[in-house]
């Protein structure tokens, strides 16, 4: 099975999807990462800082990091190849990535492109606690429930 890490720039939480100004290319990325997973791929995220030690452990990061520093992530390695750096992938890109057919009739586009699409952590939740928790790790996304349901409400 193809795994798909993206390291990324340090987020407020192990998506990026909670605080007062949400970034719409991180609920995008998030949104398409979660449909790959779905459809049987395998996507591990590390945010540089909620997990340095993803970044240190693994030698395609550590390099990049040396290289092009922290302003030159996300960093996206499919199966230990370089695949993306610079910008969060697309979800044909994903696809493609993880040998999958793109978005297509049959498959929802990004949630940008699905109708009335919204952000999973509204200003509410934010001011609550609720959106994301203060923890993280790098975990495969099949190991989470999207949208931060579970964590501290």
């Amino acid at each position: 099975m193809t795994t798909i890490s993206v390291f990324e720039g340090p987020l407020c939480c192990n998506t990026g999807v909670c605080g007062p100004d949400l970034d719409q290319r991180l609920v995008d990325f998030t949104a398409d990462a979660a449909w790959l997973t779905s459809q049987g791929a395998r996507v591990v995220r590390a945010n540089l800082a909620q997990d340095p030690t993803a970044f240190a452990e693994d030698a395609h990061a550590r390099a990049f990091l040396q290289t092009a520093g922290a302003d030159g992530l996300p960093l996206v390695v499919v199966d230990g190849v370089t695949a993306l750096t610079g910008r969060y992938p697309t979800r044909a890109e994903l696809a493609r990535f993880a040998g999958l057919e793109a978005a297509s009739e049959g498959n929802p586009g990004t949630a940008a492109e699905q109708p009335g699409a919204q952000a999973c952590c509204t200003p509410d939740d934010v001011a609550s606690g609720a959106c994301c928790s203060t923890t993280s790790t790098t975990i495969p996304l099949t190991d989470v429930t999207p949208c931060c349901a579970d964590d501290a409400r």
